[in-house]
């Protein structure tokens, strides 16, 4: 790894420190939150789901604007700012009983907060275009690490101050973390230069669109990873409904996410070695037999404590998957559609993919099956995604 390289990874993991502990206080207790102030757990999984839905129609929008228009760096800044603000302002939201009050909050959340994540992988995309030597692996393995931290300190918090104390804490971290990401370089775009080049470089919306799916490999890796994704695409919902269903506090939960994130992290610092040693086929066909062993032995868990420890499994799924599939992605991707790309694949393998998790949560739940009867139905769609794998590797797209 160059000086240049080293420098951007080292101001990446700093930025992925106080982005990550701030946005826990949502991602990781916001179905508890909704139900502690007396909403149904149907009624919160499907509010979560609706504004899921927001955040995967804006995101290709987002990215194609930061292909054609604006850095992400820019956008990225901005919307943190703006998340800080929803975060503070929330607590007040949920104090006033106004289930109208709640939904705006959340909805600008679903604008701004729930985008930022698929910015910062396009940012980091683009920078690693020009320096490949980046180890996008130790920048997303921090934000694990940090996500498991604040996850524990805050679901303590929760219990002992309640909800809005997390919430403000989430809000200051992400002050913090918009300053940080100001003094990272942005990566450079298509559009930089004068006018004329500016136009001859600029795509409209629809032959963005088909640059994109014009690539088998990203068509195939984008299939795949929707499958395997899925299959635990909903788990951090699921495990704030599972959890006290059988028994367990907002402590227990915060310790089930923890576990979850904490695991990711020494897969996520290994993969450039890993990819360096084995290449790409090897990574993804592990990662996808993985998550048919995670989703089975999840489905089969009837103890607070057993659903708390299997998140241990996260570290040879996802944590193989995202640095596998955004390294592969910096190699393939037209550097002109970079963003619209990795926007793209964030909207469809995570927020579609929660939408359609959330929906059958939501579903089962409204017709009086338990939130773990769930997981059999997720279970199956990691199996889909391993026959995915193996037909790619003998179909020789890679």
């Amino acid at each position: 790894m160059d000086n240049t390289a080293r420098r951007i990874t080292l101001h990446g993991m700093l930025l992925q420190i106080p982005y990550w502990f701030g946005c826990c206080a949502y991602y990781a207790f916001m179905v508890k939150t909704l139900v502690d102030y007396g909403w149904s757990g149907s009624a919160a999984t499907a509010a979560i789901t609706s504004m899921t839905v927001i955040t995967v129609i804006a995101q290709p929008i987002y990215g194609y604007l930061c292909d054609n228009y604006i850095t992400e760096k820019k956008l990225s800044v901005i919307m943190m700012l703006l998340t800080a603000a929803v975060f503070f302002l929330l607590p007040f939201s949920l104090g006033s009983g106004s289930t109208v009050l709640v939904l705006i909050n959340m909805g600008v959340f679903a604008l701004t907060g729930a985008q930022i994540v698929a910015l910062m992988d396009a940012w980091i995309v683009g920078l690693k275009q020009e320096y490949p030597s980046i180890n996008y692996g130790y920048i997303r393995g921090t934000s694990a690490l940090a996500f498991s931290l604040s996850a524990q300190i805050t679901g303590a918090m929760t219990l002992a101050f309640g909800h809005s104390v997390r919430f403000w804490v989430g809000s200051v971290s992400i002050v913090i973390a918009a300053f940080i990401a100001m003094s990272l370089r942005a990566a450079r775009h298509s559009y930089e230069g004068s006018e004329e080049e500016q136009k001859s470089h600029r795509l409209t919306g629809i032959e963005a669109i088909k640059l994109v799916f014009s690539s088998t490999k990203y068509n195939w890796l984008l299939a795949i990873s929707f499958f395997l994704y899925f299959s635990n695409a909903s788990m951090m919902t699921m495990i704030q409904l599972v959890i006290p269903s059988l028994g367990g506090t907002a402590a227990q939960i915060g310790t089930a996410t923890a576990i979850m994130s904490g695991s990711e992290v020494p897969l996520m610092f290994l993969m450039a070695f890993i990819m360096k040693k084995t290449g790409f086929k090897k990574p993804l066909l592990f990662c996808s037999i993985a998550y048919v062993v995670r989703m089975c032995i999840t489905a089969s868990v009837v103890t607070v404590e057993g659903m708390v420890y299997v998140q241990l499994l996260q570290g040879i799924t996802y944590a193989i998957l995202i640095p596998l599939a955004m390294s592969y992605l910096s190699q393939i991707l037209d550097e002109r559609i970079r963003s619209t790309a990795v926007t793209i694949y964030m909207a469809v393998i995570v927020s579609l993919g929660g939408i359609l998790g959330n929906l059958i949560t939501s579903a089962l739940l409204a017709a009086g099956y338990s939130a773990q009867t769930a997981l059999i139905v997720f279970a199956f769609s990691s199996v889909i995604g391993m026959i995915l794998t193996v037909f790619s590797i003998i179909r020789k797209v890679w």
